[in-house]
């Protein structure tokens, strides 16, 4: 939900985290508050960071961070992805403080407040700048939706899995939904 109307830039949300304590993000410039989230989201969350912790930062293949991560896209939009992926052909976005440029792989966790911010103002703005792949988990569907090939600000594929989800762009990258699901607390 945005909840400001300036245009706002980096150093503004610097000095706004100051001030507040909430998971804030700007997208074109527009300050979005994200809620915390629930513990069947978290669950998911872990889960899905030691698969891939294993599946590409053990293997040498790249750096997984998880929420709160910047990842500045631009200006006047820095996002706090879920789970990001960084291969190492991208190590060069990497700074110590936050990540500048479009990561490999971003996955948001669906949650009830914020099923239309992830399905349609992230997916566009990963899409914009470039960011080859994009997973929708929704625990509450059980499926995951893979999101690629972006061109002229869109995903021009995409696919839903509720069996074994399969990466489109990072080889051998799957997950069977049964294993990331997994104890799923479900209150």
């Amino acid at each position: 939900m945005a909840v400001q109307s300036r245009s706002l830039t980096y150093e503004d949300l610097d000095r706004l985290r100051e001030r507040r304590d909430e998971r804030l993000e700007l997208i074109d410039g527009e300050l979005f508050v994200t809620p915390a989230p629930s513990l069947s989201h978290q669950d998911v969350s872990a889960n899905s960071y030691s698969w891939l912790r294993r599946a590409i930062a053990d293997s040498g293949r790249g750096r997984v961070y998880y929420a709160p991560v910047d990842v500045r896209l631009a200006e006047r939009t820095i996002v706090q992805p879920d789970l990001v992926v960084v291969l190492s052909d991208r190590f060069e976005i990497l700074t110590p403080a936050r990540i500048e440029g479009a990561p490999s792989l971003v996955i948001e966790i669906v949650s009830p407040s914020t099923t239309a911010y992830d399905r349609v103002t992230k997916r566009g703005v990963y899409a914009k700048y470039g960011v080859p792949e994009y997973w929708l988990v929704d625990f509450e569907a059980w499926t995951v939706t893979v999101f690629s090939d972006p061109r002229d600000g869109r995903y021009q594929r995409e696919t839903v899995y509720d069996d074994t989800a399969v990466s489109a762009t990072i080889p051998g990258l799957f997950i069977d939904l049964a294993d990331l699901f997994a104890m799923v607390t479900g209150f």
